[in-house]
């Protein structure tokens, strides 16, 4: 990959730089003298273009390069709307006009001033790609600007979580309206921006090498404070025990997410290392196929859900990696008072299943094999179920086969664990996806009576109460069972410091790597 410089107030002319101009990969950390943060991603990222990157971990590389106009705090659990290149904002009473006073001052990486122009031809952008993060902005029905620096977002509908879609890490991004002119969308095959940025954050995209290995370098004019390292080389390695031993050997700065509750563990005890393990709204949940000719049965189900010993399951699967939940929807999206679980556990209740409704039946467990908390979930639900008495096994998905095998309705798996986290940090984000048949992520495709109508009206009055009618709702249904709020992980060489200031509210594996610096800065 090349980084083309844009230069301010002069025609478009691509300036491709050679690759991997920051550092050497698995050069020795070397404390407060060294100025490029040495990463690594664990397998392959996929495209770092702003309006398509959904997966997560390459939010690492487009958030340090791009910004949107709102953000949350950084570093602490309970969601905050912040200010990033919008200073001031304002909704109207029916939440269908959003107001913005946007950030004076600040450029594009190109040099081209940031202004009200560039806030619709970002919107537009992401509509024209039309990838999973589009849905934020297809609401917008007119952007009208005041001047430079001031712009009014109309909705078509109303929607309270609007602000916080805009916050959202995987949110609308500012681009630069000279770079969208001169590499306007014509599909992945030609895209300019899966390998370069135009964005305004404090570092810009150098060498890109996909699949091998990433570079970020300090963008000279940014608006705000500069970073702690000059430059950010990320290499993308193939398994965690060649991770864990670069690590071990000082090879790597840091290791972001990725680890699992065993090799979290493990590297505890690494005396230069230090482990981090942040909140998040991850949620590692048990979804019930309601087409199962075991658990279709509503009496079966309840009973089965609430005879799983759901803390213990916790503590033996996730480990260090993980906290039980007695919630519904994940921490800090509502108030518990109002999120909790319907079901109480009932210790004896596996064992009359089993000389019971569930004699001489199966329970399948299916997981995905890419997720190593879903496998860890299943092989000791699996081995809990038998030692009640319930048969059970435990079977794992190929990479492409996990969705598909979850639709084949009765003959799909009885049970799955999934560990998701919402887009934003509004109810909404997790309530229309996980809970509903249209939402994308109701795995199974169960269906609770007004449970959508439900949620509906809660997002559009933005009402706790209605949320929380809802929470009940899918909690008595026994479809879904929220298993435990996974901690985000860092692991990185003592001498680097700020990680606990940089790990986002909503979602793991990506920190703000502007606020890492080397000890004694």
């Amino acid at each position: 990959m090349r980084f083309t410089a844009l230069t301010a107030g002069l025609a478009v002319t691509a300036l491709a730089l050679t690759a991997c101009s920051g550092s050497t990969p698995g050069t020795t950390s070397t404390g407060s003298s060294d100025t490029t943060l040495n990463l690594a991603f664990l397998g392959a990222i996929s495209t770092p273009d702003p309006d398509s990157a959904y997966d997560g971990y390459e939010l690492n590389l487009v958030n340090s390069a791009y910004e949107g106009l709102l953000d949350y705090q950084p570093g602490q659990a309970e969601p905050k709307l912040v200010g990033r290149l919008a200073t001031a904002w304002q909704a109207n009473d029916d939440n269908t006009e959003f107001t913005f006073t946007l950030r004076e001052g600040v450029t594009f990486h190109d040099g081209t001033p940031f202004n009200a122009d560039a806030v619709k031809a970002s919107f537009d952008r992401r509509v024209d790609v039309d990838a999973g993060p589009a849905y934020m902005v297809k609401g917008v029905k007119d952007v009208t600007t005041d001047g430079d620096y001031q712009v009014t977002v109309t909705l078509k509908s109303a929607n309270s979580s609007f602000l916080d879609l805009l916050a959202s890490p995987f949110g609308p991004k500012m681009i630069s309206p000279t770079a969208l002119k001169e590499h306007p969308w014509k599909g992945e095959d030609d895209n300019w921006f899966a390998t370069n940025d135009a964005g305004t954050g404090p570092y810009t995209y150098t060498g890109f090498d996909p699949g091998v290995s990433y570079d970020l370098k300090t963008y000279a004019q940014y608006w705000g404070d500069e970073p702690g390292y000059q430059d950010v080389h990320f290499d993308v390695v193939s398994n965690m025990s060649t991770v864990q031993l670069q690590l071990k050997k000082g090879e790597v700065d840091g290791l972001i997410g990725y680890t699992d509750s065993s090799s979290f563990s493990s590297l505890k005890k690494v005396e230069n290392l230090k482990t981090y393990a942040f909140p998040s709204m991850q949620t590692p949940t048990l979804f019930v196929n309601p087409k199962s000719p075991e658990l279709g049965d509503d009496t079966t189900r309840k009973q089965f859900v609430g005879g799983i010993d759901f803390p213990e399951l916790a503590k033996l699967a996730l480990g260090d990696t993980g906290t039980s939940t007695t919630q519904v929807f994940p921490q800090n999206l509502l108030p518990e008072a109002v999120n909790q679980q319907k079901i109480s556990y009932d210790e004896g209740a596996l064992a009359d299943l089993a000389g019971g409704a569930l004699q001489d039946r199966t329970i399948s467990c299916g997981y995905a094999e890419s997720s190593s908390s879903g496998q860890a979930l299943c092989d000791n639900l699996t081995a809990m179920l038998n030692q009640a008495g319930v048969k059970a096994d435990s079977t794992g998905y190929a990479a492409g086969t996990y969705y598909s095998g979850l639709a084949k309705g009765a003959d799909a798996p009885d049970v799955t664990f999934f560990s998701g986290f919402p887009d934003t940090a509004s109810p909404d984000a997790w309530g229309t996806v996980f809970y509903t048949p249209d939402g994308g992520l109701d795995l199974f495709g169960a269906s609770v009576p007004g449970l959508a109508d439900k949620l509906a009206q809660a997002a559009t009055k933005d009402d706790d109460a209605l949320y929380g009618d809802a929470a009940s709702m899918v909690s008595e249904s026994a479809y879904w069972y929220s298993v435990a709020n996974s901690l985000g992980t860092a692991v990185f060489q003592k001498d680097v410091t700020g990680v606990e200031e940089s790990w986002n509210p909503v979602i793991t594996g990506v920190l703000q790597l502007a606020h890492l610096s080397p000890s004694g800065d």
